[in-house]
């Protein structure tokens, strides 16, 4: 029973994730809401018979991005700042996008020729070597573009920190 209701759970966890760290009026609740959306999806990477993939997501997403991000956000004045009013004219365009992104994508996940033989040979669809090959070769852009990223939001977090202090003298 549980085994059959796990990727209706699991997708239950991305949305409520998505919905929290979308609608939430103080940061740090967004970036919780965050973690379960990322949770969620590293439970239906397992589903899908990739569990290197499913321990990736949890460890470098939701150990090191999330992590970060709540260390940046100790660090900067958002903290400190009460949440501004809510707009509904925000909160309206924002839904219809969503509505329309929903009807966009729907038809495409109903034709997608989902295999079911994914569960059951985890070892033949995701190899880990086929993984970190594809990673250094194909991706190897990709892969380098995303550490810039991240180094990139950290310089930013210390800019954030540090531009309400007085420079020492």
């Amino acid at each position: 029973m549980l085994e059959q209701n796990a990727p209706f759970l699991f997708s239950a966890l991305v949305l409520a994730g998505g919905l929290a760290a979308a609608w939430a009026r103080h940061i740090l609740y967004a970036i919780i809401g965050l973690g379960v959306s990322l949770f969620g999806v590293a439970g239906l990477f397992l589903l899908l018979g990739s569990p290197f993939v499913a321990a990736m997501q949890l460890l470098i997403y939701i150990g090191g991005i999330t992590v970060a991000i709540v260390f940046a956000m100790m660090l900067s004045i958002a903290m400190t700042v009460a949440p501004a009013p809510r707009n509904r004219l925000k909160a309206l365009f924002a839904g219809v996008c969503a509505v329309a992104f929903g009807a966009a994508v729907l038809p495409l996940l109903q034709a997608a020729p989902f295999d079911s033989r994914a569960a059951t040979a985890p070892h033949e669809t995701w190899p880990v070597a086929g993984i970190g090959h594809a990673l250094l070769t194909h991706y190897n852009l990709v892969f380098e573009t995303l550490s810039v990223v991240l180094l990139l939001a950290i310089i930013g977090a210390i800019l954030i920190a540090r531009s309400g202090r007085e420079p020492a003298p």
